[in-house]
């Protein structure tokens, strides 16, 4: 704003903190508009994510977090029409961001959801399972099928046996490593690198951090 004033009103003090008061007030008129925006869409919405709720037929749910909120819209929205075995893979991936595999079994009136991407039950298996029971023909039986580690693989990967004796037996089963990060039981675990350098463990967002001998 300030380039398309007078040159004579760029040196006064009273036009510059005018100008500045003026940009302060237009980013917040940005943010607003930007904040408005995103209420029409579901992946963005908080504000106004009832209301996209209410317009699938749920009931919101103020205590859930807005991922999994999102989640069931998303789900419900994809669920509408004939059911099939694609819709069934999309209602489902819009729970676990990630790779879903189902196999039919017609003889024995059964079909199998299989979580590949991503190791261990998902935190919200049972909003999976509640959507796909609203969606599936009634005479249709589920079955999950979970993918976990096998112990080679936590050999191989784990950079200190004794650094992570103390986690859970399930996150032993489903840690991933990238990076030189380890997942486990949903807490990112740093391994030292090659020289021993320090080790970070994030726990409860807070980190500690320990340098060694």
């Amino acid at each position: 704003m300030k380039n398309k004033l007078p040159a004579y009103y760029r040196k006064s003090k009273v036009m510059q903190e005018l100008m500045q008061s003026l940009e302060l007030e237009m980013e917040r008129l940005r943010s607003a508009v930007q904040l408005t925006g995103n209420q029409f869409f579901v992946l963005l919405a908080d504000k106004n994510l009832s209301e996209h709720e209410e317009d699938v037929g749920l009931n919101p749910d103020l205590s859930t977090d807005f991922e999994s909120r999102r989640s069931r819209v998303l789900s419900r929205l994809r669920g509408t029409g004939t059911v099939t075995k694609t819709m069934i893979k999309n209602v489902a991936a819009s729970f676990v961001n990630g790779e879903i595999e189902i196999t039919e079994y017609p003889s024995q009136y059964l079909f199998s959801v299989a979580f590949t991407s991503k190791q261990g039950i998902p935190y919200n298996l049972a909003d999976i399972q509640n959507m796909i029971e609203e969606i599936k023909p009634a005479h249709l039986a589920v079955e999950y099928i979970f993918t976990y580690r096998l112990w080679q693989d936590v050999k191989n990967e784990l950079a200190n046996w004794s650094e992570v004796q103390t986690y859970s037996w399930e996150g032993l089963l489903t840690f991933q490593v990238k990076n030189n990060i380890n997942i486990i039981d949903g807490v990112p675990y740093y391994c030292p690198d090659d020289n021993g350098n320090s080790v970070v463990v994030w726990n409860e967002s807070k980190a500690y951090a320990r340098r060694n001998a």
